[in-house]
């Protein structure tokens, strides 16, 4: 029993006993864990966004089969929202995007010096409208074919804007 102690003692007497070399060592090594820790769950994060809209827009497909306009129209905007906060999570490097983004938000994050972002901010602005009416009328007839190119377009503005994410993010 008395060995067992002596091991337990020197076990507990090297964890304690840092030379200054290793401690700047395991200092540096803690910052740079914290830095890649931040960086995963950023990375975490967008990806979730990222799957959260593929979801939503296969969603939307499947409601379109099944003549479900008012769900295809609400998943498309949850899809057009889960692309834009991961792109605002990209941007500002914050794992916790607010709720709702205002237009103004939307237009900075749509728009590059290459792409001008405002018909897709428009676009989005358009299908947030039309997902918040809260009654759909039954006299407004919502036609198939109307809805079909809304989805279309949902689907080219996700695809370009997923193309804007980072090339060293891995979207699954």
């Amino acid at each position: 029993m008395a060995r067992k102690c002596l091991i337990t003692e020197a076990h507990c007497n090297h964890q304690v006993d840092f030379t200054p070399h290793l401690q700047e060592h395991y200092n540096s090594q803690q910052l740079f864990s914290s830095y890649d820790q931040d960086d995963y769950r950023l990375r975490n994060r967008i990806q979730d966004y990222h799957r959260h809209s593929t979801y939503h827009i296969k969603l939307a497909n499947i409601m379109h089969s099944h003549n479900q306009f008012e769900a295809c129209i609400i998943l498309c905007d949850w899809g057009l929202a889960s692309m834009v906060k991961a792109l605002y999570i990209q941007e500002h490097h914050v794992v916790h995007p607010p709720k709702e983004l205002t237009m103004n938000e939307i237009l900075h994050i749509v728009h590059t010096d290459t792409e001008p972002g405002l018909d897709i901010a428009m676009f989005i602005g358009t299908i947030q409208h039309m997902s918040c009416i809260e009654e759909f009328n039954q006299d407004r007839t919502l036609k198939p074919n109307n809805i079909e190119k809304l989805l279309q377009r949902t689907e080219e503005i996700l695809e370009e804007l997923e193309n804007r994410l980072k090339n060293d993010i891995e979207l699954k």
